[in-house]
């Protein structure tokens, strides 16, 4: 029975039984209530644990035909990380093996010292797997909002941490964001397309929110999805089920392999026209995207994965400003729907230029906003060019990643309809759209199936 259930019943113990017997009943039900709310997050983290065991279980099998060493450590670090991470999840009595310690029931907060949220995720990794489990639990129980949100913290141990901080944040009815809050969370319960993993919250300011499909330490495949205009907190659900339909589209592509699709609400996005002309969200996106890639190599277990960062529309920008200036810490960058990425070619993003991708439907609206100096031109109007599908080569912030000066490799995409190039602009991600089985191709490595 869900909480919720719970709550609806104590409410009508509330209203339709008085007298000491009702106070006692309802003390006892609400007390339930809170004792399921506070359990919550560590039944979601012990569920996840053994699902993402047996997932690297798989791989080692698979791995053990080829390098029967490579296959054993595999099995011997998630044995031992799983075993960890049930230790944490649960009380003291849980029976651990001989080589991980069981963990003590309180650790002095004394005796932790955390870095600082800008810390470098490599180091955070090492701080990480020197804690004792006992001082692990203590900071999940105690600094959730800081363990949810630093780079270098393993997927499982920050999923905890930010579950219990949404429980936190919705118990209040004035959190902001509430409702988007509450839609984070309905998406949390569903596992129609892979477990989910909560990697990052904040309800201040525009808000933030990073969702992974499946867990990024042990996947094969890692993709982080950056959103643009109006990809913040408030539009994180939508942003969500883009990188569904992505996730889907990837195991369509290579269902032996795991992958891990991210939707990376990290950063303050535009959310309206005025706000995305200037590039100022984007320089200030640049360490945090920075970090968090940093981080996804940090903690990943096994051989190295195949890391792909997706922009899209203003999130290329990010993209590619965060390419020049810290690095992306990725194998593959996808830039789609693009007003420009800030830099004048593919190899300025600190990839080989090989591994730099580039879309752009013909009625996309982005097409309107070329470079300023365009509209002095005696050719055809850039305002009118997505009705025309007609592509604009030097846009708002650069050469378009999708034209042929850029240096990128070009892939196709659904050319969307002149009476609505505003929904072309976020139809990359479409169900039979050539642009998401493209980008599902680029995210698994399968470069010659990309057209």
């Amino acid at each position: 029975m869900h909480t919720v259930d719970l709550d609806r019943q104590v409410d009508a113990l509330r209203t339709g039984w008085t007298g000491p017997a009702g106070r006692a009943a309802t003390a006892l039900m609400t007390g339930l209530c809170d004792e399921l709310d506070a359990a919550y997050p560590r039944l979601i983290g012990i569920e996840q644990a053994l699902s993402s065991h047996s997932v690297v279980l798989a791989r080692a099998r698979s791995l053990a035909f080829q390098s029967t060493g490579e296959a054993l450590d595999l099995a011997e670090q998630s044995d031992v990380a799983t075993a960890a991470r049930l230790g944490s999840l649960g009380p003291s009595r849980v029976a651990l093996p001989s080589r991980v310690a069981p963990p003590s029931r309180v650790a002095p907060p004394s005796r932790v010292a955390p870095p600082s949220p800008g810390a470098d995720p490599v180091a955070v990794a090492s701080w990480w797997h020197g804690l004792s489990q006992a001082q692990r639990q203590w900071l999940l129980d105690d600094r959730p909002e800081l363990i949810g949100s630093l780079d270098g913290v393993p997927a499982d141990a920050r999923d905890v941490a930010n579950r219990a901080r949404l429980t936190r944040l919705l118990a209040d009815p004035h959190t902001p964001h509430r409702a988007a809050l509450l839609a984070i969370q309905a998406r949390l319960g569903s596992t129609g397309h892979g477990y989910p993993y909560l990697l990052g919250l904040s309800a201040d300011g525009k808000g933030r929110a990073i969702v992974a499909i499946g867990n990024p330490d042990t996947a094969d495949n890692v993709v982080t999805y950056v959103p643009g205009l109006g990809g913040t907190l408030d539009g994180g659900a939508d942003e969500i089920d883009r990188a569904a339909h992505l996730s889907s589209a990837v195991r369509r592509a290579a269902p032996g392999r795991a992958t891990s699709v991210i939707t990376w609400v990290g950063y303050d996005a535009p959310t309206s026209l005025p706000e995305a002309a200037h590039i100022g969200a984007a320089v200030g996106a640049e360490p945090a995207l920075h970090r968090f890639q940093a981080g996804l190599r940090a903690t990943h277990l096994g051989a190295a994965s195949h890391n792909t960062v997706i922009g899209l529309s203003y999130g290329s920008t990010v993209v590619g400003m965060t390419g020049h200036g810290p690095g992306l810490v990725a194998d593959d960058a996808v830039l789609i729907g693009s007003p420009g990425v800030g830099v004048a070619h593919a190899a300025d993003l600190g990839l080989d230029p090989g591994h730099v991708w580039g879309s752009t439907a013909r009625h996309d609206v982005i097409n309107a906003a070329a470079d300023p100096r365009d509209l002095l031109r005696p050719d055809l109007n850039p305002l009118l060019r997505p009705l025309f599908g007609e592509h604009t080569e030097h846009l708002w912030y650069g050469p378009s990643p999708a034209g042929p000066s850029f240096g990128a490799h070009v892939f196709a995409s659904a050319p969307g309809s002149a009476l609505d190039p505003a929904r072309a602009h976020v139809a990359y991600f479409d169900d039979g759209n050539p642009a998401l089985a493209g980008t599902a191709d680029i995210a698994v490595g399968d470069y010659a199936e990309v057209r």
